[in-house]
């Protein structure tokens, strides 16, 4: 299996992994561990900008950059599990036939991406403004859901889906950006509901 095709030219590739009987979930692991690390040192360079005390930041960046890989490695995987599970089913009974672990297999392969976003957010990542701490940043948030990396992914898991199960790109689109609308939705709905609340304890405590 030639990885370099999923990067130059997803339909070949995924259409080698069509004709194969078995396939291997080393890869998709290996790219969930590798986000998942990326993360961590993403958390870790939060902290980072922090003003804390030279006492407390060893301390206090170890365990930021401990727990960031650990929730980046279980959050990515139950993703990739879920969103699995949704695309196995749905594009089965758009008569595609395929099985569950081929779904993890090109959904996780499609995550390949994030890997190249947080790289770039290692090196370009802004400082934490805590002036504006209880604000929604929209044009992060939209930035997110509209950047080259999430749009790349989107492509790759169509791209991957379709020609694995036998279903046309655009049927197979309904699931896959379907699902990422409503993702949006419970991320804006969750973020706002946190924020709201962060704001009040605050105003509360002020008082």
């Amino acid at each position: 299996m030639n990885y370099l095709y999923l990067l130059i030219n997803p339909v070949k590739f995924f259409k080698q992994v069509a004709e194969k009987e078995k396939v291997s979930l080393l890869i998709p692991i290996l790219i969930i561990a590798i986000i998942g690390c990326l993360t961590g040192v993403i958390a870790g360079n939060v902290v980072g900008s922090m003003d804390l005390p030279a006492d407390q930041m060893g301390m206090v960046k170890t365990i930021s950059i401990v727990t960031g890989i650990i929730s980046g490695i279980i959050s990515v995987a139950v993703a990739m599990v879920v969103k699995a599970a949704i695309f196995n089913l749905v594009l089965k009974k758009m008569g595609g036939e395929g099985s569950f672990k081929t779904a993890v297999y090109v959904v996780g392969l499609s995550y390949f991406p994030k890997i190249f976003q947080n790289i770039l957010n290692i090196f370009f990542q802004k400082p934490i403004d805590m002036t504006n701490v209880y604000e929604m940043d929209w044009v992060a948030f939209l930035g997110g859901i509209f950047s080259v990396f999430n749009i790349w992914q989107l492509v790759l898991t169509i791209i991957g889906l379709a020609i694995v199960y036998g279903v046309s790109y655009k049927k197979t689109a309904i699931p896959v950006i379907g699902l990422e609308v409503v993702a949006a939705g419970l991320s804006l709905g969750v973020s706002l509901i946190s924020l709201n609340s962060m704001a009040g304890l605050s105003t509360t405590a002020i008082s």
